[in-house]
């Protein structure tokens, strides 16, 4: 290892060290928090790594360090990280990857690493939520909340070795604590939904919530640490299944090598239930591909209706659209929008075939997307906004033998912690999924072609199969819905509210894409062209 450093100070006393903390902001973090899966600003021009926090924190005899790190971007925009370290000899660690360099105190010389890869510092968290502990640190509280089902008993645990944005332990192969890694000022919205459906709504295709850790300063808002929940015995998540039946559906029109006019076009975002399907398609997507987009469709609205049912907790309470709604939704979407445009100007020279010519059309359309965003009017609309899942997708979701269980209410990556936690129409979930549907069929024809199919006639088979499993969806969701009391509005409204939010998450998807994978901007591309078009 090439970092090393010596201070005059005693591990317990580092935080006192201002060479410790020089060292760290200006050579170690810049250079550790790039390889990192959970940093997301890796593009990002930054200005300097700041540590707004630097706490010691007790565990079984030893000592960790919480370091609060802020990272100020040129921009003058700022992220808050959560980086907690351990001073351990290399024995004590099961994953050295996680080392960041050597450190001397007066107390010897041992490796500085990532605390969730030592076991007495895991099982020291676990205990600490078991036992609802609050531990006083030189600023605050480090406070533990416990859920009402967390047992007691002896404890094994490991760091979860995934790529993800937050980080993962798990306990006696049972239990998921997910430390989360960019925080924000306020509780994460991932702990409150969670809690909420777990706790007061008992819903019960949601991970059952056991426990949580958050870090409280008096006249402070709470800090979200960590959130942790049962885990789910699965299948996989239903991404991964829909590429599979999308698949196996153009495998079915090459091998019956259909013609596209005998491929049925059933009517876009109009319920139909299964049994009232043609029968071609019936056969060509498959009796349980759509019985399971109807049990996820049902899923979703039980979901829905847990939060909307909250008469108690005002963070919860339902409320009706407003003019304050509409001008919040209008400057988002408007900024979002000017975003993109302004990115694609920049790049359009670099794109290619297809998804030039998309962008080039986007480009074209923009005051007619500007006027359907502006044409929102609140006025419109009798039914009730409520908090939602805010970034329901395929990948949000796990596949049991017979069911559905739906995971992760962080909300948009990109959103602030306020945007997130806005109450909007249960539809705008809806609108997620069906944006998920579309991703899963294009990028299997754009990026995995399992046939010898021309690209023309998937994307019009693909169209069509969209316009099916949506079918399914919605008619499921509605009655759901409609039966259970669940406010989404009547048909109208909820035609209209669809039709605004696929085109919302069509536009920050692109931003997504354009600064994440320009390669796949062909997708969100192709879905506004498609929704602008009625298509």
């Amino acid at each position: 290892m090439k970092r090393n450093l010596s201070i005059n100070e005693a591990w317990k006393d580092a935080y006192k060290s201002e060479l410790l903390e020089t060292t760290l902001t200006e050579n170690w973090l810049p250079e550790y928090m790039q390889t990192c899966r959970w940093f997301g600003a890796k593009n990002a021009p930054i200005k300097r790594y700041e540590i707004a926090n630097l706490e010691m924190f007790p565990y079984q005899g030893q000592w960790a360090m919480f370091l609060f790190i802020e990272v100020v971007f040129q921009t003058a925009y700022s992220e808050n990280y959560f980086l907690p370290l351990a001073w351990v000899t290399k024995e004590e660690t099961d994953n050295v990857s996680l080392a960041i360099a050597e450190l001397t105190c007066k107390d010897g010389s041992k490796i500085l690493v990532e605390a969730l890869s030592v076991a007495g510092f895991r099982n020291e968290l676990f205990e600490n939520i078991n036992h609802k502990k609050s531990v006083k640190i030189k600023t605050g509280h480090i406070n533990f909340k416990k859920g009402k089902t967390l047992k007691n008993g002896k404890v094994t645990s490991r760091l979860l070795n995934v790529e993800q944005s937050n980080s993962t332990v798990v306990y006696n192969d049972s239990y998921f604590l997910k430390i989360y890694r960019k925080l924000f000022r306020g509780t994460n919205p991932d702990y409150e939904v969670s809690y909420h459906l777990s706790e007061r709504a008992h819903y019960k295709n949601s991970p059952l919530y056991l426990g949580s850790i958050a870090f409280e300063r008096e006249n402070m808002y709470p800090v979200s640490l960590g959130l942790m929940q049962m885990k789910i015995e699965n299948k996989g998540d239903a991404w991964e299944y829909m590429l599979k039946r999308v698949e196996a559906y153009f495998k079915n029109i090459e091998r019956r090598k259909l013609k596209i006019k005998q491929i049925p076009k059933v009517p876009l975002y109009s319920g139909c239930a299964p049994e009232k399907l043609p029968l071609t398609m019936l056969d060509l997507v498959g009796v349980e591909t759509l019985e399971n987009m109807a049990l996820l469709a049902q899923r979703t609205a039980e979901m829905h209706l847990a939060l909307f049912n909250e008469k108690t907790h005002h963070e919860f309470v339902p409320a009706i659209f407003n003019e304050d709604y509409q001008v919040w939704l209008h400057n988002r979407l408007l900024y979002q929008l000017d975003n993109r445009v302004a990115i694609i100007e920049n790049m359009i020279d670099k794109f290619k075939g297809e998804t030039k010519e998309w962008a080039e059309d986007f480009l074209d359309s923009t005051e007619t997307i500007k006027n359907l965003i502006l044409g929102f009017d609140y006025q419109r609309l009798n039914s009730h906004r409520i908090r939602i899942h805010g970034d329901y997708h395929l990948g949000q979701v796990l596949m049991t033998d017979d069911d559905f269980f739906i995971l992760d209410f962080e909300g948009e990556p990109d959103s602030t912690i306020r945007d997130r936690k806005i109450k909007q129409p249960p539809i705008k979930d809806v609108a997620g999924m069906f944006r998920s549907f579309h991703y899963a069929i294009f990028s299997t024809i754009f990026t995995n072609n399992p046939t010898s199919l021309s690209e023309d006639v998937l994307i019009e088979a693909g169209g069509r199969y969209y316009r099916t499993i949506v079918a399914v969806f919605l008619n499921s969701y509605i009655k759901t819905a409609f039966e259970s009391g669940l406010d989404i509005g009547y048909y109208k409204e909820i035609d209209y509210l669809l039709r605004y939010h696929i085109l919302e998450k069509a536009i920050y998807e692109l931003g997504y894409e354009l600064n994440s994978r320009p390669n796949w901007a062909i997708i969100p591309l192709k879905g506004i062209s498609q929704i602008l078009n009625n298509d």
